[in-house]
């Protein structure tokens, strides 16, 4: 055979195999993504459906406490939980026999609904009831009876948005080649569906309570693993390899043997790339949906103590918050500014002093700061200060700032200062601690968004919803060397000016 025709041969062979090494290395890593993006959406999925049966354990522990009479603090908690979990859509406690009354906090559910819910309820023997809705296919029921016990009277529902439920932000769902389904345990597609390809994973969600199935699946076609232009770099580098394997086709085979073990050397290094990419991004998916406290179950025992306090039990009321009184207290402060958030201006607004609100908190916290050995200096000007405000609201927001700085770092150095400048009061909290994570900037006033291992991410958001309640504005000051929080009024005499 012609040397022509070998080296054409040759090439061919060549060009074959770097483009089905290539097709086969993209296909392995597209499925890896896939896989991982599965995980991470299958763990962010299993964490919701967990809340949900925490809310629910919360919610009956509540209705146990205060019945039908005391529908109005049920209805404050579901409002609470659908304003910040808003793929809850609605909660209802609907009696056993159809002529009791219930409690709604919609009023969107069917009689076919209703006699689904009080079957479920009643068939349950304290494990939570799974169904889809009739009325609306995308959303399942999740019901059960309450008290927990065989004498019940009543079932507690709670419907769920299954499209919210496994919603993410991820851009990798976004193409139009990956797709998601939720399944019921029975069969029943809740939402999404599957494409057809032979990628296709499954796997039923971690909550004991909700076992719905999650399959995810990746259409992989020609097209991904071997586009025009890496078919264009593989054939140039396969020209280039032919061409040096032909000019150096007369030197030693050590010389040969090393050319080998380069190329070996660089496919190695590509998938070792693509591992270690791989593997940050499930590190990363884990970092990012770390879940915070358990914020029912704090809101349930708080409510509860309320209940009990209202009654006048002390007794039992005592054995409530003995487990840990600095808990308890905080739980009970997150449940009442949660329900003024709900209903804001409602408290009385009159001048007073800023700085008063100041000394007053920093002897509220003098104990903790000298048990942590930290530090509080106060650097505040004769003027009172006078701003239109809720007394107790402003040495609230004060205080979630001071303690927050307390926290930030051991013998922390924390600095609260105040100031006229031109219409508006000025208060600035500093420490010297870590600060705030980049990453956790630009969302640092959102609820349940902290840094903090035990936190439980509402103090800053309650502390803007406050500060706006008065007309005020509070940020974190970018670029200074300490963290340092800026909360702005308008001057007492400024705002009382027609």
């Amino acid at each position: 055979m012609h040397t022509p025709l070998r080296l054409l041969l040759g090439w061919g062979m060549a060009l074959g195999i770097g483009l089905g090494a290539t097709a086969f290395v993209q296909r392995q890593s597209l499925i890896e993504e896939l896989t991982t993006q599965s995980a991470i959406l299958h763990r962010l999925a299993s964490q919701r459906a967990d809340q949900h049966d925490a809310h629910l354990t919360s919610l009956s522990a509540i209705f146990v406490a205060g019945g039908l009479g005391r529908s109005d603090l049920f209805l404050d908690v579901v409002a609470t939980i659908t304003r910040f979990y808003p793929r809850v859509v609605s909660v209802h406690v609907v009696p056993f026999e159809a002529a009791q009354a219930g409690i709604n906090s919609k009023p969107n559910l069917s009689e076919e609904d209703m006699g689904l819910i009080r079957q479920l309820g009643r068939q349950s023997s304290g494990e939570l009831q799974v169904r889809q809705l009739p009325g609306q296919p995308d959303h399942y029921l999740l019901v059960k009876r309450t008290p927990n016990t065989d004498a019940a009277e009543h079932s507690l529902a709670m419907i769920i948005n299954a499209t919210a439920l496994i919603e993410t932000d991820d851009l990798f769902w976004q193409r139009s080649s990956a797709a998601q389904r939720l399944v019921t345990p029975q069969g029943e597609v809740l939402t999404g569906d599957v494409l057809a390809s032979d990628v296709i994973l499954t796997k039923p969600l971690g909550s004991q309570s909700q076992p719905l199935i999650l399959d995810t699946s990746l259409r992989i076609t020609f097209a991904d693993v071997l586009p025009p232009r890496t078919i264009a770099m593989v054939t140039a580098f396969v020209t280039a390899l032919l061409a040096v394997s032909v000019a150096l086709l007369g030197q030693s085979n050590r010389r040969q043997e090393a050319e080998r073990n380069s190329a070996l050397s660089a496919q190695e290094t590509r998938l070792a790339h693509a591992s270690r990419v791989n593997a940050m991004g499930e590190m990363a998916s884990g970092m990012a949906h770390e879940l915070a406290q358990p914020l029912t179950a704090i809101l349930s025992q708080a409510q509860a103590g309320r209940h009990l306090a209202k009654r006048g039990d002390v007794a039992r009321l005592s054995s409530v918050f003995d487990d840990t009184v600095t808990q308890a207290q905080r739980a009970a402060d997150i449940l009442e500014r949660l329900r003024r958030w709900s209903k804001p201006n409602r408290a009385e607004v009159k001048a007073c002093s800023l700085n008063q609100a100041a000394r007053n908190v920093e002897q509220l916290l003098a104990r903790d700061a000298t048990n942590k050995g930290a530090v509080v200096s106060l650097i505040l000007p004769d003027d009172p200060l006078m701003i239109n405000a809720d007394p107790v609201a402003l040495e609230q927001i004060i205080f979630n700032l001071m303690r927050n700085a307390l926290e930030a770092s051991d013998a922390a150095k924390v600095t609260v200062t105040t100031r006229l400048q031109g219409t508006l009061v000025i208060l600035e909290v500093s420490d010297e601690g870590p600060g705030v994570a980049d990453g956790l900037k630009p969302r640092i006033f959102e609820p349940f968004v902290t840094g903090k291992p035990n936190g439980t991410g509402l103090g800053l958001a309650l502390c803007q919803r406050l500060v706006e309640e008065m007309d005020g504005d509070i940020l974190l000051v970018p670029d200074v060397k300490q963290t340092t929080f800026r909360v702005s009024f308008l001057h007492a005499a400024e705002s009382a000016a027609p």
